[in-house]
């Protein structure tokens, strides 16, 4: 069996210990295992307390990168998972911290998707296909994304949001010119303001109908 050579803690912690053995494995090991198997210098392991150690220890180390990831601000289940695969874990154990971490509240995307929209909402300068595609970029499903945005429907008027934004670009567009531009400009401008905004096709015509009077439907074909 192989024997403990050296044990060293981890600097700037208290729990995380690095054990040197005598056949040259380095194992860093949460401070449980120090205890449980009272590892000190001389201490011979089995190959089952050894595998014990170095795999839980591993599941103790991607929870404590996940809590930390956590605490900056609220996350995604992609977003979590990203993260801990980039430090190199194992899909199967990602897996495995990211679910245990869903089941106590820790990653709920629904809550994400829906305090996203509204905290956007808020600030009404995004339609709704520019939130779809914000949610979709962080790993959000069309099923949690379709719901929370049939909510928004409900306490949100999407056309005076895009007036609203659409008026007061118009009004920066012309104090900006120094000399006149001709009203096929202004359409243009302002109707490819209001795509980049993420507003849907019938809504923008709308809100054109409303600012120009001789203005005509354009389509997404």
């Amino acid at each position: 069996m192989p024997t403990v050579v050296g044990l060293k803690r981890k600097k700037r912690t208290r729990e995380w210990y690095f054990v040197y053995l005598s056949d040259g494995r380095e194992i860093l090991s949460y401070i449980d295992f120090i205890v449980k198997f009272k590892v000190k210098i001389g201490k011979q392991l089995t190959e089952e307390q050894i595998k014990e150690m170095e795999s839980e220890s591993e599941v103790i180390l991607a929870k404590e990168i996940a809590y930390k990831f956590l605490s900056y601000k609220p996350r995604t289940q992609k977003e979590v998972t990203d993260r801990l695969r980039a430090k190199g874990f194992q899909s199967d154990l990602v897996s495995r911290v990211v679910e245990e971490l869903k089941n106590y509240g820790f990653i709920n995307d629904f809550e994400y998707a829906r305090n996203f929209v509204l905290s956007k909402s808020r600030s009404k300068t995004l339609g709704a296909l520019a939130l779809k595609r914000e949610l979709l970029s962080r790993g959000l499903s069309n099923e949690i994304i379709d719901e929370v945005l049939s909510e928004r429907e409900n306490l949100i008027d999407e056309f005076e949001i895009a007036l609203n934004l659409a008026q007061g670009k118009l009004k920066q567009i012309k104090s900006l010119k120094k000399r006149k531009k001709g009203r096929d400009e202004y359409k243009r401008r302002i109707y490819e303001f209001l795509l980049r905004r993420g507003f849907k096709f019938e809504t923008i015509n709308r809100v054109m109908r409303e600012i120009f009077d001789d203005f005509e439907n354009l389509t997404s074909d």
